[in-house]
């Protein structure tokens, strides 16, 4: 496992070296690998030897220093692993072929019953190993057997949780690698390299921007900051950060806080994944953060296929292809549209890349292609230099007589007449009678309804029968994206009621 052998590398070297900031405390290479080797030793006695392929550890633990160290510690013992937000997704794995459970003792108030058959395991804090180093000689590295892969948690192409094994045997990109797929960015991207300090905030080892990203800072031998309180804004209390990575959702958040509660940082690096930005939030973000921002267009099912340098408020609209990837819009018979057309988006799959959602095969048919493409919900049209632009997803799309249209646009274009949080827009039938239109907004401050009804008849003109609803906050996922089925099933429940309604 190159990560694993990377830290030991450094840890021999280069005990010293910061490997990890967790809640503002600094842990160097040596104490990191330490730990895993602890945990690692810990474990391995107990568990069914040779390891079987494809046996599965859960890791049900909230503190992710510990959950970094038992993932690399399992991962090291040939396993596939699998970081739960919460108990209720064990159910995920229901009939897949997991042999363990990793818990915390000092979390969740006691003990979670493992599934039937699966060993349990509750572990007392691994990081208080570092409190007891006695400096003994350095753990070796032990011969490591085939390494286990990572099964990520996504929502983003159905809004319910799917699985997706992506192995990690070795890093894909070296630093020269990645260099070049950066190249065409010029001067506004900051390479990343062993001086590294990637901030994460607290992005979850179940998503793929919260594992992958840390992996490779390590295989670079570099550090990564995790902030895991509320407070997010003080993992910048850390001076040495050249790279953050946020969603829109952790940059609103941070945009809401006081001026002053977090530094200027004119040469940090910002990389935004999981999310458009607004020219509201981006402007904040310059004026605020700092003026190097970069937009990646990724999913876990495909990594990434495009980006963007923010220059301009186009550069919010449209998106740098890598030209290591094959990108297509297509339309329903999967057939490539003219330039400026509207279709769905597909991705080719690179040889490394997962080819289904585990124990899913209905989302996997509507999803992963046999001829090698990843659909990833997304509506786009490209514009035959290289570039794309998203128009929402297949699965945001609003019917109205027939009609079929994306309703990122209209989100967008309410979101900044009002200068609130969020929209999202549903059209459905709902109730008897014709096909609604529903928006829902969501603000931090009181809206006068002639200010609501003035937005949405600017922008939604012409159709049937709109309500809008106000909220204080939308349903989202652990990255801040809207789950748009939740919204559904309340408004098929009747459990929403609109706060205006108009006919226009």
């Amino acid at each position: 496992m190159f990560v694993l052998r990377q830290i030991h590398d450094v840890a021999i070297t280069d005990p010293a070296k910061l490997a990890l900031v967790f809640n503002g405390a600094p842990v160097t290479y040596g104490g990191f690998w330490r730990i895993i080797d602890g945990v690692r030793r810990a474990l391995e006695p107990h568990l069914p030897q040779p390891v079987e392929s494809g046996a599965i550890a859960l890791i049900l633990i909230d503190n992710m220093l510990e959950a970094w160290v038992v993932n690399l510690a399992l991962r090291s013992l040939g396993l596939h692993t699998a970081c739960l937000r919460n108990a209720a997704q064990i159910d995920l794995f229901a009939g897949m072929p997991v042999i363990c459970m990793v818990t915390l003792a000092s979390e969740r108030g006691g003990p979670v019953a493992a599934p039937e058959g699966v060993l349990s395991f509750s572990l007392s804090d691994p990081s208080k190993l570092l409190l007891t180093d006695s400096g003994d000689p350095m753990p070796p590295l032990p011969d490591l057997p085939t390494p286990g892969g990572h099964i990520s948690l996504t929502s983003g192409t159905t809004g319910r949780y799917k699985k997706v094994l992506v192995q990690h045997g070795s890093v894909g990109d070296t630093t020269a690698q990645r260099a070049e797929r950066y190249s065409e960015l010029g001067e506004g991207y900051i390479p990343e390299d062993a001086n590294t300090v990637l901030n994460v905030f607290n992005m979850g080892l179940w998503s793929a921007g919260g594992y992958s990203r840390p992996l490779f800072v390590w295989s670079l031998r570099g550090a990564v900051v995790i902030q895991q309180t509320e407070d997010l804004e003080r993992s910048f209390d850390w001076e040495g950060i050249t790279h953050t990575m946020a969603t829109p959702w952790y940059l609103s958040r941070l945009m809401a806080l006081p001026e002053g509660a977090f530094p200027y940082r004119p040469n940090m690096q910002l990389i935004v994944v999981a999310g458009a930005v607004t020219p509201a939030l981006a402007r904040e973000t310059l004026r605020r953060l700092t003026p190097r921002i970069l937009i990646n267009l990724s999913s876990t099912e495909a990594g990434g296929w495009a980006r963007t340098i923010l220059r301009s408020e186009e550069d919010l609209r449209w998106y740098r292809l890598d030209p290591r990837r094959r990108v297509e819009v297509v339309d329903d018979a999967g057939d490539p549209v003219p330039h400026g057309e509207l279709g769905r988006v597909r991705v080719a799959r690179r040889p490394d890349s997962p080819d289904q959602y585990l124990n899913d095969p209905d989302s996997t048919a509507a999803f992963f292609s046999s001829d090698g493409w990843f659909y990833p919900g997304d509506l786009g049209v490209l514009d035959g230099a290289g570039r794309l632009a998203l128009y929402g997803r297949t699965s945001d799309i609003v019917h109205i007589d027939g009609v079929k249209y994306p309703a990122e646009p209209w989100e967008r274009a309410i979101q900044e007449a009002l200068e609130c949080e969020a929209v999202c827009v549903l059209s459905g039938n709902w109730s008897a009678g014709e096909e609604q239109l529903h928006v829902f907004i969501e603000t931090r401050r009181p809206i006068p309804a002639h200010q609501i009804a003035a937005a949405l008849r600017a922008t939604l003109s012409g159709f049937a029968e709109t309500q809008a609803h106000v909220v204080d906050s939308l349903p989202r996922t652990g990255t801040g994206k809207v789950r748009r089925i939740a919204l559904a099933q309340q408004l098929h429940e009747g459990a929403l009621q609109p706060q205006s309604e108009q006919r226009y």
